[in-house]
């Protein structure tokens, strides 16, 4: 028996990030398929598509592990979209795969679209703006799990957990792919399920956008500073 708990301990997933050190500067582009029309703007390859697959798998696991709901009651899963629609979309499956495996228990779900809008550039800016559910107050004694894709200086999350909290849910979990490390040390928000720790680059790719390019690259990658200037929004220009 004591052995038993001693391994089942020694295999419990992290909910934490997994750290990218800043001396890790990627793997060269040259060893993966990239899209021609975005070779040139790219540094290097931070976290290839393969390890993003096997972390959220771990995610989901540590989620249906942790998260003990049973009917009537559902986990509202809110994607914060944009970028988060394929975390999102990866993460419910894979939970979804947690249900059909196991026999012991499950994890009844629900799906919520919501849109946070914060960058513009590479600057995350004070000023949000909320689109998606008609009617929050249906959210009031509910059990919520947001889904995110990056967590940079927290603001945005403050903000839409603070706005969501008005409306009194049970539980509010957020889960997010990355979280950054930046330099300034500016972060105020830690998110309760984490993918990776990487550092204060700008990254692009498995849906992350620079002012909405990059979203059709697979992999986590580092942005050169001549692709930052490439697609940035000109003064009076309009991201949507």
């Amino acid at each position: 028996m004591a052995n038993s708990s001693k391994n089942m301990e020694q295999h419990h997933i992290e909910s934490s990030p997994l750290v990218i050190q800043d001396s890790f500067e990627g793997y060269p582009l040259n060893y993966f398929n990239l899209p021609l029309h975005y070779r040139d703007d790219l540094k290097s390859v931070l976290i290839p598509y393969g390890l993003v697959q096997d972390r959220i798998e771990a995610l989901a696991s540590r989620i249906f592990s942790d998260l003990h709901i049973h009917i009537p009651e559902q986990l509202i899963c809110m994607c914060v979209l944009k970028g988060g629609y394929r975390f999102f979309s990866d993460l419910v499956s894979k939970i979804q795969n947690e249900n059909r495996l196991r026999n012991d228990r499950s994890l009844p779900m629900s799906l919520e679209f919501i849109r946070v809008r914060s960058y513009v550039n590479d600057r995350s800016t004070d000023a949000i703006d909320i689109i998606g559910i008609s009617d929050l107050s249906s959210l009031n004694n509910k059990h919520l799990l947001i889904i995110e894709d990056i967590i940079d200086t927290g603001v945005t999350m403050v903000a839409l957990k603070k706005e969501l909290e008005k409306y009194n849910p049970k539980t509010i979990h957020v889960v997010s792919l990355f979280t950054k490390r930046r330099k300034d040390k500016k972060c105020i928000f830690k998110p309760d399920y984490s993918g990776f720790e990487v550092p204060d680059h700008f990254i692009v790719g498995y849906a992350l956008d620079y002012n909405e390019y990059f979203r059709d690259l697979e992999h986590i990658c580092v942005m050169k500073e001549s692709g930052i200037t490439k697609y940035k929004v000109q003064d009076g220009d309009k991201v949507e």
